[in-house]
């Protein structure tokens, strides 16, 4: 969903803290706007996210290490949720750092 998804990502916040009681300040929701391959977006005048296809394999997986890496040096023991990243993509990335953070993609383990 890219940045059209962030109500999600912002509703899962008000979720946690209104009904799961964690305080507001330790709740971050954050898009990574990888591009889009909606063509209908790209050509858009009001599309607000990255007017670019969006990236694959070796080059989307830097971004999300890249992000990963720098979440945890900042808070090392962090807890992220994957959201809307695609079956081809989520069961990868999932993968890749499930032994290395606390982090899960509900879903696909919800």
């Amino acid at each position: 969903l890219g940045v059209g998804g962030m109500g999600i990502s912002e509703g899962k916040a008000l979720l946690y803290t209104v009904a799961g009681g964690m305080p507001p300040d330790s709740v971050l929701p954050v898009c990574l706007d990888l591009g889009t391959n909606n063509n209908a977006l790209l050509e858009g005048p009001t599309y607000t996210g990255l007017k670019q296809r969006r990236l694959t394999g070796a080059a989307y997986d830097a971004v999300v290490d890249e992000f990963m890496s720098a979440v945890q040096a900042w808070r090392p023991h962090v807890m992220v949720q994957f959201e809307d990243f695609g079956n081809t993509n989520a069961f990868r990335v999932l993968s890749s750092w499930r032994d290395r953070c606390c982090c899960f993609n509900d879903d696909m383990q919800g």
